[in-house]
């Protein structure tokens, strides 16, 4: 803004400019995006000369709880950054001689007196999506939905790309942050998990429910690979108090409706309570895997609440074994560009302490599928599945070996020993939700019929939304005909609030538009343009290759939208 601009000038030109954003279609759309436009342009007004920062943005700007931590959820960056690019497509559709701009790397917003570029390209690594470069679609042999094998097998790289990029953003943290309370050597391994339950007494006091419930748990926890389950309780002679442990504790009470069950989940090394929940007690242990699973995937998944605490906590020098899988599992969750080489050093440095580690040989046959776009260096599938079959050695009895085996397996086009592994792997550690959604994308793309019973079990097992298993949901039972469960489905995601990529709303553009609710499927299709359009002159096609992984999916979502009005040729 030009110096000799009066405050009082900038005050009415700035909230001038605002009611106009605020009204026009995009913000209308974002209610998000406009109480956050709101919130820093009413603080710039307040004290231009300190923006705010992240914790007060996260907090007063977004309505995040007063214990949001920012060095462990990039949440405010993520979303100021879409706000960033709303900004920018709306002036560029527009041109306006006033705007308003937001710095790349402050919370500051700025009114731009003139109508010259502001050099703000939409930056798919700060909200951690990329562009993904696409080959020219092949010639489409079928009108068919997904009806060859051979090119479906390519979807399942886009839906992986989709739990890549979206699997529960609420629970992944930037682990790089040096916890001033932990040791990092206690990071090699997975932290311990003690189990305690107790009962009120009383009439309707079942102990032999209770003991059955705590069997359940205790072999339940036992196959995840996130913990290591104690050999005997926690007692007040246990020794080390300040060691990486939680407790797990199961209470029966006499609830209001009936027998309830509260779950509590304390750090041992903080004496704090980090979690709860209360249910109603299951009726017999054939209901245990429905009722309690969610539970287990809750407590113990890849994402779940352990995981999310010790990567709040992460010494930055833990890089070997769990230390290094807490780093990967982050990278596959929010593909960070910056995280990568992080990841690629920590594996080589936990392969040269133990070179059969299971879990990390399974991680680092992950790696060499990605794409160019993304690693800079071509795609390695011999190396990945030498890093699967290694995995194997060493842990037969291991989930994330054999679905390293299934995943490179797909890769390579066999179906049949892809499957194979695939269910060995969710036999092995039933209650691990992104397993589930990973098995039913791919064997969706093996046009495998059972491919959504692993899908709706990912959604079960994951209340919060496993954004994988819903999305590759809505594309089966799109590729099946049946549009308006598609639609139902599609209609109770809930996408994270860390961001959720571009495949979200393409996904909704088309799911609307099949269902001819096409003003919704415009509204989808301008939000993917605000996000991830290029400031650079582009034809909707050229978005949509440049988007999606997979060439035949592109094509089809382009002439979807085509023929229904929503995009122009």
């Amino acid at each position: 803004m030009s110096s000799s601009l009066k405050d009082g000038e900038r005050v009415v030109m700035l909230r001038s400019e605002t009611r106009t954003l605020l009204q026009s279609p995009d913000f209308i759309r974002s209610p998000v995006m406009s109480q956050l436009l709101n919130y820093l342009v009413e603080a710039a007004i307040a004290d231009p000369d300190n923006p705010p920062k992240a914790y007060q943005v996260a907090v007063d700007g977004l309505g995040r709880s007063e214990d949001f931590d920012v060095q462990a959820d990039s949440y405010p960056r993520v979303q100021v950054g879409r706000l960033r690019k709303m900004l920018a497509a709306h002036y560029a559709a527009r041109g306006c001689a006033e705007r308003l701009r937001i710095p790349i790397g402050h919370y500051a917003v700025e009114m731009q007196l003139d109508d010259a570029e502001t050099g703000e390209k939409p930056n798919g690594a700060e909200t951690g999506d990329k562009g993904l470069s696409a080959a020219t679609p092949p010639e489409i042999a079928s009108d068919r939905w997904f009806s060859n094998r051979q090119t479906t097998l390519g979807l399942a790289g886009f839906l992986l790309v989709i739990g890549i990029l979206l699997t529960l953003v609420l629970n992944s943290a930037e682990p790089d942050m040096p916890g001033t309370e932990t040791v990092s050597q206690d990071y090699s391994s997975a932290p311990i998990v003690y189990l305690s339950s107790s009962r009120e007494s009383g009439p309707d006091a079942d102990s032999g429910r209770v003991a059955e419930i705590d069997q359940f748990l205790e072999n339940a926890l036992a196959r995840s690979s996130q913990v290591r389950l104690a050999a005997a309780e926690l007692s007040d002679d246990t020794t080390d108090k300040d060691q990486n442990a939680y407790r797990f504790e199961s209470r029966a009470i006499a609830g209001a409706n009936g027998p309830e069950v509260i779950f509590s989940l304390t750090s041992l090394r903080r004496n704090e309570t980090i979690w709860s929940t209360t249910i109603s007690t299951p009726e017999t242990p054939a209901d245990y895997p429905e009722k309690l699973g969610p539970i287990v995937s809750r407590v113990a998944g890849i994402y779940g609440v352990i995981a999310t605490d010790q990567r709040k906590h992460l010494p930055g020098d833990a890089m070997t074994g769990y230390g290094c899988l807490l780093r990967f599992e982050s990278f596959r969750a929010n593909r960070d560009p910056d995280l990568l080489p992080v990841v690629d050093s920590c594996i080589k440095k936990s392969l040269a302490a133990d070179p059969l580690d299971s879990q990390i040989l399974a991680a680092a046959s992950f790696l060499a599928y990605l794409q160019t776009e993304e690693t800079g260096r071509k795609p390695d599938p011999e190396a990945g599945m030498e890093f699967a079959r290694e995995a194997m050695v060493r842990g037969r009895e291991d989930a994330s070996a054999n679905f390293a085996l299934a995943r490179a397996s797909f890769f390579n086009g066999n179906c049949t020993l892809g499957k194979e592994f695939a269910e060995k792997a969710t036999e092995l550690d039933p209650y691990e939700a992104t397993i589930h959604a990973e098995a039913g994308a791919f064997l969706f793309a093996c046009n495998d019929p059972s491919a959504n019973k692993y899908l709706r079990r990912a959604i079960a097992l994951d209340p919060r939304g496993s954004i994988v298993a819903e999305t590759a949901l809505v594309f089966t039972l799109l590729a099946e005909g049946k549009d308006k469960e598609a639609l139902d489905i599609a209609e109770k995601i809930m996408p994270s609030s860390a961001g959720v990529g571009p495949y979200y709303d393409i996904a909704m553009a088309m799911v609307y538009a099949k269902n001819g609710r096409i003003k919704e499927s415009h509204a989808a299709w301008d939000r993917l343009v605000a996000a991830y359009g290029s400031e650079t002159e582009e034809s909707p096609k050229q978005l949509l290759d440049r988007l999606i992984l997979n060439p035949l999916l592109a094509n089809r979502a382009f002439l979807l939208l085509s023929v229904t009005g929503v995009i122009v040729k």
